[in-house]
């Protein structure tokens, strides 16, 4: 089958994999996914150019909107799940399950690459902070331990002077 021939098969397949009929008019999770399955497919080749940043982007948006790492992985392992059954079951030919489940393994391993990055990415950033606040309590500690000192000091001074 054409890369053409092929894509169009496998996007007739959208609202199966993506379970659509369970969510109504939301779009479904995952569905980024699927459709940088079909960009894959539409370039077809070893190499997707271009993948890595549209799907970068649509990854990134939903950790940005609060979805966590582990419902971006599962969503993308979910369509990747229901993706092979329907292309075992649409597809007779072994020579198209392969391009598909290639193209497949490529988007889900990029989406594991960008969740990867953006979660090593929010790792830095909270030990940043963890840091900076650590610093900020040791600074406050000192400061605490200064006019503690200082208080001393002065009760005793004064101490002295009514004696």
């Amino acid at each position: 089958m054409s890369d053409v021939d092929l894509t169009e098969a496998v996007g007739v397949l959208r609202d199966e994999v993506l379970d659509t009929v369970h969510h109504g008019d939301r779009e479904p999770p995952g569905a980024e996914v699927f459709e940088a399955l079909l960009r894959a497919l539409a370039i077809g080749g070893e190499s997707v150019p271009g993948l890595d940043l549209t799907l970068h982007d649509a990854v990134a948006r939903r950790l940005a909107w609060g979805d966590s790492e582990e419902a971006v992985l599962a969503d993308a392992e979910l369509v990747f799940d229901r993706l092979m059954v329907s292309v075992e079951r649409a597809f007779r030919d072994p020579a198209d399950q392969m391009v598909v489940i290639e193209a497949a393994t490529q988007v889900a391993v990029t989406v594991a690459r960008v969740v990867a990055i953006a979660a090593v990415a929010r790792a830095g950033r909270d030990r940043a902070a963890r840091t900076r606040e650590e610093l900020a309590q040791r600074q406050l500690r000192d400061v605490l331990e200064k006019q503690k000192a200082t208080i001393h000091r002065l009760e005793h001074e004064l101490k002295q002077d009514f004696r």
